[in-house]
């Protein structure tokens, strides 16, 4: 007599292993039945994977639990105590929490959570506790959670560099081109277009980024990490000067005044100039999408 596992059980513990998230069951049921559940999940992979009693954690002081904290798997004849405590001691440890649970006993630990799972078939008092209800009451659910909140940072992160390069371009035009005789390169009008146009269609481009696989072997989020990362950084400043250098290399080139009449009229060039500015904006949005080649 069993209960049989739901087929993508084990593939999506193996997805969130690789995205740097350790499984953890905790369960009433003994140790044995406990163990051969956890190895058919893959939540027990190798002979250093810990399998504690309730038992054997209320012997252990936090300092012992904290320890042993990156080996543990499986926490058999848990009792609602050893759900919180657990919780804490991880949080203590600097790690981000997500619990999931249905039942009362798995209130407690639901609210102490950096993020209670409650799943949708349990009781109210979990799903009023939880953060998160999972209405399908699967794993994948959460896996699927986390793939598109990384998805949705990472969009964060890639408008602000498109953002923050095209502003640190357009802010260096506008300096210093009138040392090359050229007061307004770019008119407020033009300014205004790039805002409303370039922008915003650039956010929501950003914002419908399909989420990619890749995201999920990506290492987690440290607690308090800045949106602005060094390489972000970094990144800004090389296009931006990148973006600056072109367009003030266009401006200067004298045969770039020539072949658009320059001295002739200059709204020609400047609107050469203009179209120049944008289409490095287009790329530059290109860009800013991935780290790799694309």
């Amino acid at each position: 007599i069993r209960d049989d596992l739901r087929p993508n059980t084990r593939r999506t513990v193996r997805q969130l292993s690789d995205a740097g998230i350790r499984v953890v069951m905790m369960t009433g049921d003994s140790r044995e039945t406990a163990a051969a559940i956890a190895r058919e999940a893959g939540i027990i992979r190798c002979t250093d994977d810990l399998l504690l009693t309730s038992e054997e954690i209320g012997r252990m002081t936090d300092d012992e639990i904290r320890l042993v904290l990156p080996r543990l798997c499986v926490i058999a004849r848990a009792m609602p105590q050893d759900k919180s405590r657990l919780v804490r001691i991880a949080q203590n440890t600097g790690l981000v929490v997500g619990m999931t649970g249905d039942g009362v006993n798995d209130a407690p630990a639901l609210r102490c959570a950096d993020v209670g799972f409650a799943l949708g078939g349990g009781t109210e008092v979990a799903q009023e506790a939880g953060d998160i209800v999972i209405l399908d009451d699967n794993l994948s659910s959460i896996a699927k959670a986390v793939l598109y909140g990384r998805t949705i940072f990472k969009s964060i992160r890639k408008f602000i560099m498109f953002q923050m390069t095209t502003n640190l371009s357009a802010v260096g035009i506008s300096l210093l081109c009138p040392l090359f005789g050229i007061d307004a390169p770019i008119t407020v009008l033009q300014m205004l277009w790039v805002n409303l146009i370039m922008d915003s269609l650039g956010s929501l481009a950003f914002a419908g980024e399909a989420p990619s696989a890749d995201t999920m072997r990506e290492k987690p989020k440290l607690i308090g990490e800045a949106i602005m990362s060094p390489y972000m950084v970094r990144r800004i400043a090389w296009m931006g000067a990148y973006l600056l250098s072109l367009c003030l290399w266009f401006v200067h080139s004298e045969g770039m005044r020539e072949h658009f009449g320059y001295y002739e009229n200059p709204i020609h060039f400047l609107g050469a100039f203009f179209a120049l500015f944008i289409f490095a904006d287009i790329a530059n949005s290109v860009s800013a999408r991935t780290t790799h080649v694309n």
